[in-house]
């Protein structure tokens, strides 16, 4: 049976993507709804408001300041090296996950030309940049990351899961802390080292 046109089917590895980041929303929802209906109203707070970056978000090496003040319960209840982070650039236009496998960041609005994503069949493809310890690239699989994430300020810098981050007014660079892989994204362009 042909397809219609203007329809294609997703490939494998893309519904294997909308699986996994469905997964990490659906994770993300239900810590935050157990936190706001378990009496954690200062602690929601605090996730919907990026405090300074120096205490932001864990890194491998041990928790923050923020997680050591949490009781020892909830540290050993959730233990912040498996939750995601994610941030938005203050504009809006970019918008990152930090997780223990890589940092992925899609870009709404660009007005490059993205030749790392020539092999794509997707015309809007060159949105979603990555990168792991093997390496950065421009994968054609779309990210999807659901409302609602903290915007990290231009001059500011987020680490966890051992990536960093920083938000300048030039756009979002990242890369993997061991490797020095990572990637710069704005609306004019982008780079992958």
């Amino acid at each position: 049976m042909s397809e219609p046109a203007g329809h294609r089917r997703l490939t494998p590895a893309q519904i294997l993507l909308i699986v996994v980041v469905s997964a990490l929303v659906l994770l993300f929802v239900v810590l935050l709804v157990g936190r706001l209906s378990g009496g954690g109203g200062e602690r929601a707070a605090e996730a919907t408001t990026p405090p300074p970056a120096t205490t932001q978000t864990p890194d491998e090496s041990g928790p923050t300041s923020e997680t050591s003040a949490a009781g020892p319960e909830e540290a050993e209840e959730t233990p912040t090296s498996a939750h995601p982070e994610y941030f938005a650039s203050p504009s809006g236009n970019i918008v990152c996950a930090l997780t223990v496998d890589s940092t992925d960041c899609v870009i709404s609005s660009f007005d490059y030309a993205a030749e790392d994503a020539a092999s794509c069949d997707d015309d809007a493809a060159g949105g979603h940049l990555r990168v792991e310890p093997a390496g950065a690239s421009m994968p054609c699989e779309p990210l999807v990351v659901a409302g609602g994430v903290p915007t990290l300020d231009y001059g500011e810098t987020t680490s966890a899961h051992g990536y960093t981050c920083e938000s300048a007014e030039s756009g979002v660079t990242c890369r993997h802390d061991e490797s020095g892989y990572g990637f710069t994204v704005a609306r004019r362009a982008y780079d992958l080292f």
